[in-house]
C-alpha cells in the first residue's frame, strides 16, 4: 500500500483535531478518535504531536484571539456615526468589515466555534465574554456619537451584555448547524438584520420619555 506524503497525513491529524475540539471542547476530544476521523493511527499521530496539548497548541495558534478581535473592532468602528445601517451601500468601510470578518470566521470555522462554544476549562475560556465587554464598549460609544439622547445606566449596560451574549452564541450555533457556506451566509445575514434593528429599537426607544425608568 503506498504511503501518504507526510506533509498529508499532519493536515488530515489537524483537520481532526480541528473537528473533534469544536464538537466537544478540548477535554472530550479523545486521541483515538481524532486518528480515527484522520485515517491513520496513533503511532502515526505521535510522529508530529507529542501529545493532545501540543496539537491545542497549533488549533488556536498564537495570535489568532486578538486577530479575530481586532476584526471584531473593525467592523463595528466602520459604521462610525451612520445611523441606518440599512441604507449603507456595498462599498461602505461597515459592508467591508463585515465581510472581511464573515470570511475569516469562514475560513476558520472550528476555531471560532470552539471559541465561541466550547473554550470552557482552557485559557480561552474568558475570550466570548472579553468579546462581550468589547462589543459593549463599542456599541456604547456609537451610542454617544450617534444617538446622544440614550440614557446609559446600569441597566442598559446590563441590557447589552445580555445581548451581545445571546448573539455571541447565536453565531457559534448557526456556524455548527448551518453547514454550507451559502447557509451560514444567509443565517448570519438573518440574524445581523434581526440583532441590528433590536439594537436602533434599543437606542431610540429608552430616549426620554420613551420608557419609565
Amino acid at each position: 500500500m503506498a504511503q501518504r506524503p507526510k506533509a498529508e497525513v499532519r493536515e488530515a491529524i489537524l483537520k481532526a483535531a480541528a473537528e473533534a475540539f469544536a464538537e466537544g471542547g478540548l477535554e472530550r476530544a479523545v486521541l483515538g478518535d481524532i486518528v480515527e476521523r484522520a485515517g491513520t493511527s496513533i503511532g502515526n499521530l505521535y510522529k508530529y504531536f507529542a501529545n493532545k496539548d501540543e496539537l491545542f497548541a497549533e488549533f488556536i495558534p498564537r495570535g489568532f484571539t486578538t486577530d479575530l478581535a481586532s476584526r471584531v473592532r473593525a467592523q463595528v468602528e466602520a459604521l462610525a456615526k451612520e445611523p441606518d445601517v440599512f441604507q449603507l451601500g456595498d462599498e461602505h468601510p461597515y459592508r467591508r468589515a463585515s465581510k472581511d470578518l464573515l470570511d475569516f470566521t469562514l475560513a476558520h470555522r472550528e476555531r471560532v466555534v470552539f471559541l465561541l462554544l466550547r473554550a470552557h476549562g482552557t485559557r480561552h475560556e474568558r475570550f466570548a465574554a472579553e468579546v462581550v465587554h468589547l462589543l459593549v464598549d463599542l456599541a456604547l460609544e456609537h451610542a454617544r456619537a450617534t444617538y446622544p439622547e440614550f440614557a446609559i445606566t446600569p441597566a442598559s449596560k446590563r441590557a447589552l451584555t445580555r445581548i451581545y451574549r445571546a448573539f455571541l452564541t447565536t453565531l457559534g450555533t448557526i456556524l455548527v448547524e448551518e453547514r454550507t457556506e451559502h447557509a451560514v451566509r444567509e443565517a448570519v445575514a438573518l440574524q445581523t438584520t434581526y440583532h441590528l434593528s433590536g439594537l436602533n429599537a434599543l437606542f431610540v426607544g429608552t430616549q426620554p420619555g420613551r420608557l419609565s425608568r
